[in-house]
């Protein structure tokens, strides 16, 4: 029969064993946990949550790149965000500007499709625009001779500045 003091010795051996593993495993699972929580995290968009870096190991410094990504995205998102606030205000503006010219006004885009029309241009050819925004010059049935003339205008001129008076019966 084995001593009692062989078997107490063998059993405090093995529960420190068993305890050692679990605070080691413990210890090296925990920044892989708080990387899995901030990947989580930029997942819902939030870009402030940065881990510690704990270490200079491997561990260490693929928490750095993640620290570095992180920060990355959030100036990216914040730099966007100031172009999108920047760029809704020029349009508010020119739309401000467009809707209290008297004169009439079509912006076109490069395949000629109405973008933009103002008040002044519906005013003055006497056409309610509404269902030709986005549509083709060429799908402009009431109106072809301005339609023609536009054309005709680009082809001659291109991109460069030019003007032409043209009436419509």
């Amino acid at each position: 029969m084995p001593s009692p003091y062989l078997v107490l010795t063998l059993l405090l051996t093995l529960f420190s064993a068993t305890a050692l593993a679990f605070m080691l495993s413990s210890r090296l699972s925990e920044p892989l946990a708080l990387l899995a929580a901030g990947t989580q995290a930029v997942a819902r968009g939030d870009y402030s949550r940065r881990a510690q870096v704990t270490s200079s190991d491997e561990l260490g410094i693929l928490t750095q790149s993640f620290n570095s990504m992180t920060e990355q995205l959030d100036d990216a998102r914040t730099a966007a965000e100031s172009h999108r606030a920047e760029l809704e205000t020029a349009k508010a503006y020119l739309e401000n500007i467009l809707a209290n010219l008297s004169a009439g006004v079509l912006v076109l885009d490069e395949q000629l499709r109405l973008g933009t029309v103002n008040h002044g241009a519906g005013a003055i050819l006497q056409e309610t625009f509404e269902d030709l925004k986005g549509r083709s010059l060429a799908d402009w049935p009431r109106l072809q001779p301005l339609a023609h003339a536009i054309v005709e205008g680009f082809k001659r001129h291109g991109a460069d500045t030019w003007q032409q008076q043209l009436e419509l019966a």
